[in-house]
């Protein structure tokens, strides 16, 4: 049996505790994540403005013609830009109580700029969702005309 009086090198010694740090005591693992994490953050809030520019496009050919074409187009944009907005927004926990009581679902706003954001843009296509509803209920009436 050979006993070292030397330290080891800290590094090294570290890294077979699996705590590797750097310098200001974070582990490179959770930097790393932030890191990514910001990436995809980033992503995501690029796609949602992409979706807000092409929704605000499409509403507004939706007012100029409102053809069934530009219709679809229109509810299938606010329904992706709806959904990646809620998933960014929101986050729901489902709370369990003693037994025989209902699970409750909270609701978390997890980005509050995400959340504003929707809000706003919801707002602005308040007229050209009512178009939209219009030209729904139009239809219904003609396909029910024609049966």
């Amino acid at each position: 049996m050979k006993i070292r009086t030397e330290k080891p090198s800290t590094i090294r010694s570290q890294d077979r505790r699996g705590i590797v740090t750097r310098n200001n005591n974070s582990s490179i693992f959770s930097s790393e994540l932030g890191r990514q994490e910001e990436i995809l953050l980033d992503n995501d809030r690029q796609m949602l403005a992409d979706l807000k520019e092409r929704l605000f496009d499409a509403g507004e050919k939706l007012e100029k013609d409102p053809s069934v074409a530009n219709f679809s187009a229109f509810c299938e944009l606010i329904g992706k830009f709806a959904k990646k907005a809620t998933s960014m927004a929101y986050r729901i926990d489902t709370l369990t109580g003693n037994m025989g009581t209902r699970p409750l679902d909270v609701v978390t706003i997890i980005d509050k700029e995400v959340d504003e954001l929707y809000h706003l843009v919801m707002q602005g296509q308040r007229c050209r969702i009512q178009i939209a509803a219009k030209i729904l209920s139009i239809k219904g009436l003609i396909v029910k005309l024609i049966a």
